[in-house]
């Protein structure tokens, strides 16, 4: 079994305090974290500092092993121990005086510790102390890449969350859970959607933390479309002429759309916030579409020689002004 110096894993010297370990164990797994650096090397690497500062972060635990260490060190003139020299076997009463409350919790059951972790501190043997003073779970932040479409219609998604929660046996351990997450629609990149208790487990009884996925687009969606919505308008020549009230579809349902007299064809009506919806929603764009009756109906070319007569003279629809 081997000494693991636990102050030299986290880089702090041996009288640091608690707020130095804390800050060198936050500086490291920024480094090291596998979610952010995959691969066996990231892995192993987190392993030794979770387990350096579940160590030195407990003060019974860390008093503990102060008094190993001090009996595993050579005189100051020999030089500071090695990780790489075998530790002296542990006293049997070594423990006396020392509690440790909570579990080890580097992954199910302590898996993941070294042998002299768990020959001075065990492995996970119980869920909680009955006593354990309560404390609210850890947040979780969880980056979730999504399409574009996604975004801006909604959907509904899986992702893999990894949290402290009791495992199969109880124990207090890493663990992953799927988790169905309800992405609303029109939601941005760089914005977060917060689910209440999803995150770590409390410690005596107290509330879990929250989990936090902050939305980003797939690279291939690096640009969400526009929530505009561009339709065609058919209208019959007297509706476009004389104006009238015509139902168009939209995406939030159908409406009724106001046309001014004299619209000609082409023109666009915008009906705002109309179109997909968002923050804000987009507008639906209908562009107006004049349907010529065919003279093959019964009274059309009646009523197309009558407008010929009447309006022949005057109506000249190649000249600029009359277009």
């Amino acid at each position: 079994m081997r000494f693991e110096d636990y102050y030299e894993v986290l880089g702090v010297d041996a009288d640091a305090d608690a707020s130095a370990i804390k800050q060198a164990f936050r500086r490291l797994a920024r480094l090291h974290h596998p979610d952010l650096h995959p691969g066996a090397e990231a892995n192993a690497a987190m392993l030794k500092i979770n387990e350096a500062y579940e160590a030195l972060s407990d003060p019974q635990r860390r008093s503990a092993y102060d008094g190993v260490r001090r009996r595993h060190s050579p005189p100051a003139s020999a030089g500071a121990p090695s990780r790489a020299t075998d530790a002296p076997d542990l006293p049997s009463d070594w423990k006396q005086g020392f509690r440790f409350d909570g579990a080890p919790t580097a992954g199910r059951s302590g898996e993941g510790f070294t042998d002299f972790f768990t020959s001075m501190f065990g492995r996970a043997s119980a869920a909680e102390p009955p006593d354990v003073k309560p404390e609210r779970g850890r947040d979780e932040h969880v980056k979730l890449q999504i399409d574009a479409k996604d975004a801006m219609e909604g959907a509904v998604r899986s992702v893999t969350v990894r949290r402290l929660a009791p495992d199969d046996q109880g124990h207090r351990a890493v663990v992953h859970r799927r988790v169905q997450v309800a992405i609303p629609k029109g939601i941005k990149p760089g914005q977060h959607i917060r689910l209440p208790g999803q995150g770590s487990a409390g410690r005596g009884g107290a509330d879990a933390g929250d989990l936090y996925l902050e939305i980003q687009l797939k690279p291939d969606a690096v640009q969400a479309p526009s929530r505009d919505v561009h339709e065609q308008l058919p209208l019959a020549p007297w509706e476009a002429a004389l104006g009238s009230e015509v139902t168009a579809a939209t995406p939030a349902g159908p409406v009724r759309v106001t046309v001014p007299p004299d619209t000609p064809h082409g023109k666009r009506l915008r009906l705002k916030g109309r179109g997909r919806a968002g923050a804000p929603a987009g507008d639906m764009l209908l562009e107006v579409e004049v349907v010529l009756p065919p003279s093959t109906l019964p009274g059309a070319r009646d009523v197309y020689e009558t407008m010929a007569e009447t309006l022949g003279h005057s109506f000249k629809p190649r000249a600029p002004a009359q277009r």
